[in-house]
This record gives structure tokens, C-alpha cells and sequence, in this order.
């Protein structure tokens, strides 16, 4: 039996269109002209509907494969998760509101991810912690996060020198710790592993880096030069356990012995991003090392700052002003709190010599 297979198309991701197209190419064939296609209920028939929901199935599943392997066409996040993780970029799922403040301390010593008590606008009980010791009596600047626990994860894998963190953790708090059979404790540095050298590191012998990968947050200490942790050390992470947008415009109490110096303003915490946003922010931070050259990097850096009101692309204008060097920005709508925001946060990304300012 010939066929021509050309005139065979089962690429439809319908199920029916499959069914129809299926039967009309077999009823070309002269010895299979006694078969009963059109009869429901015939052997033939049925045998004709197996075929098709194996292709349709298959079709199915080749089609979301395809989509969902590159950037451009993913429409899930645990996709674009994954296209992150392949590109060294570290993606936040989930992060808390977080604030940066100035305080003061008399007589103590401020612990890592001491809890900060504070009360939501709506009444409700949180902790906000900070991530570094502080020994006074001194005044120091400190960011704290919000989260509903800070966690201790201990299952580090000696052959991979690495750990897996689930994703409802703030990735921004992850700090990396290390203890000798001596008892000597050993903070590790963070660095990130495709934008800094480990020569401009602190301790190039103590690095680790955080990256994404489909179902958590990888912590690694795979670097070139880096301590190889031997079996005989322990190896602890801590992180904060986000809460979301929960504590934005929280009021935060200082614990004894800790005077507020500035008042903390929290804010820019979510509950989990959005496709379109994860998208830019990859795009960004892999094309451009988080740096602005191009219109379009700044387009793509706007959709990824995180600030309310910048996430409709169509919306955002950027182009160039009739005075050399100076690049003009406006995003329709947006408040005036968060234009100003929004031009510290891109003053920072432009390179030397450029101007902004916020004008249609």
C-alpha cells in the first residue's frame, strides 16, 4: 500500500480536525475503499479515533514543550523559572516588603535575623528581621525583612557542594554559614556567578551563590578556588520565609536596646510575579548585565524594577531628547511617589554620561 503522506495532516491540535483529516486520507487508498469510515459504530472507525488521541495528545505535548522551552513564547512562570536558572539570572518568585533604616544601638549586640515585632495597616502581627550582626554600642544602617519565620536548612550535599531551598522562601535573605570540627564559625560571602569576579569578593576562599532552578532556589559553593567543604565540617543556610506583600506599610517596633534613627517605610512586597514581569527581568539582567545601553533595556528595565504601575509595556515611553546625551522617560499614570522611584532606580542602571529625565 502507498500513501501519500504529504496529503496527511494530524499537526491540528484539535482533536476533531485530526478524526476528519485522519479518515479522509485513508479513504483515498483503493484497497481500504470497502471500510466503512463513516459509520460511527465500525471497527475502523474507532481504530481511527485511537490513532487520533494518540496525535492529539502528542501534538499537545510537542507544542507546550516547544512554547514553553524559550523565553519568548513561555506563558508559565515555572518556565521562565527555568529559562532563569539556565541563564545564571536569579529570579525572585516571592518577596517580602523590605526597608533600609538607620539605627542605633546601646550596650548590645544585634544578632542575625533577630525578629523586628510589627503591625500591618490592617491590624495584623508580623516579624521584620535583619541579616547581619551588629555589635554596639554604635549606629549602623540595616535593611529588614518581613516574613512570617526565619528558617534553618541543614541538608547540604557534600558531593555537590550545594542545597536546594523551596521557593517560599525571600531569596534576597539567603546567608550561607560553615562550622569546623574546632567550632570555628565562618560567615560565607554571596556573590553572583555570572557578573562578579571572585577576585573582587571578600574572601574568595568563602563564596557561594544562589541561582534558580525549576523548584527552588540552588545555594552553591561550586566555585573555582573555593573551600571544599569536607564531611567533617557543618554547613547551615538561613533565610526569611516570605510573606509577601503582608508587610508593606507596616509600622515597625524596635526591640530593647535598638532606637530608630530614620522611620522604616515598608514596602514593595509580593505575593508572587507575574509571567510578563519574570520575563523582563530575565531579559534584563542577562542582556544587559543590569545595565542600560540600548531604548530598549530601559524599556525592559522598567517592566522589571517591581514598581507599582510599570508593569503595562504599553504604557512605558522611552526615547531620545533633543539635547544630546539625555534620554526621556514617562510611564502613564504613574504616581508621583513612584516616578520618583522609578528614576533612582534607572539612574543607577544608566551608564556614565547619560541623562534622564521624566517627560513625555
Amino acid at each position: 500500500m502507498a500513501l501519500n503522506f504529504k496529503n496527511l495532516n494530524v499537526a491540528s491540535l484539535d482533536y476533531t480536525d485530526i478524526v476528519r483529516s485522519l479518515k479522509n486520507f485513508l479513504k483515498q487508498e483503493p484497497t481500504l475503499a470497502d471500510l466503512d469510515f463513516n459509520n460511527e459504530a465500525s471497527a475502523v472507525s474507532l481504530l481511527c479515533d485511537i490513532l487520533a488521541t494518540g496525535a492529539a495528545y502528542n501534538g499537545i505535548y510537542a507544542q507546550l514543550g516547544y512554547k514553553e522551552s524559550f523565553l519568548s513564547t513561555a506563558n508559565l512562570l515555572q518556565s521562565v523559572v527555568g529559562n532563569a536558572a539556565n541563564r545564571s539570572v536569579l529570579l525572585s518568585v516571592k518577596e517580602s516588603a523590605s526597608t533600609s533604616v538607620n539605627i542605633s544601638l546601646t550596650g548590645i549586640t544585634l544578632e542575625a535575623f533577630t525578629p523586628f515585632d510589627a503591625v500591618t495597616p490592617d491590624g495584623s502581627n508580623i516579624f521584620f528581621y535583619n541579616l547581619e550582626d551588629i555589635v554596639g554600642p554604635t549606629s549602623a544602617s540595616t535593611t529588614l525583612y518581613s516574613g512570617s519565620n526565619a528558617s534553618e536548612y541543614t541538608q547540604w550535599d557534600f558531593n555537590t557542594q550545594s542545597i536546594t531551598l523551596p521557593l517560599t522562601v525571600d531569596p534576597r535573605t539567603i546567608k550561607m554559614y560553615s562550622v569546623n570540627p574546632s567550632g570555628d564559625v565562618f560567615v560565607w560571602t554571596r556573590v553572583e556567578k555570572s557578573q562578579v569576579s571572585l577576585a573582587e569578593s571578600e574572601n574568595s576562599s568563602y563564596n557561594y551563590f544562589v541561582k534558580n532552578t525549576v523548584n527552588g532556589y540552588l545555594v552553591s559553593a561550586n566555585l573555582p578556588e573555593t573551600y571544599d567543604i569536607p564531611y567533617e565540617d557543618t554547613v547551615y543556610i538561613r533565610a526569611v520565609e516570605s510573606n509577601g506583600n503582608q508587610g508593606n506599610g507596616a509600622t515597625i517596633i524596635p526591640p530593647t536596646g535598638v532606637t530608630f534613627l530614620t522611620t522604616p517605610n515598608p514596602q514593595n512586597g509580593f505575593n508572587e510575579i507575574s509571567v510578563g514581569f519574570a520575563k523582563s527581568r530575565v531579559i534584563f539582567d542577562d542582556n544587559s548585565q543590569k545595565r542600560c545601553v540600548t531604548l530598549r533595556d530601559y524599556v525592559d528595565a522598567i517592566l522589571a524594577s517591581g514598581i507599582e504601575g510599570t508593569d503595562d509595556e504599553s504604557a512605558i515611553t522611552v526615547q531620545p531628547n533633543s539635547i544630546p546625551c539625555t534620554i526621556k522617560i514617562y510611564v502613564n499614570n504613574l504616581s508621583l511617589a513612584n516616578q520618583t522611584k522609578l528614576m533612582e532606580y534607572l539612574a543607577a542602571r544608566a551608564v556614565a554620561g547619560i541623562t534622564l529625565i521624566y517627560s513625555q
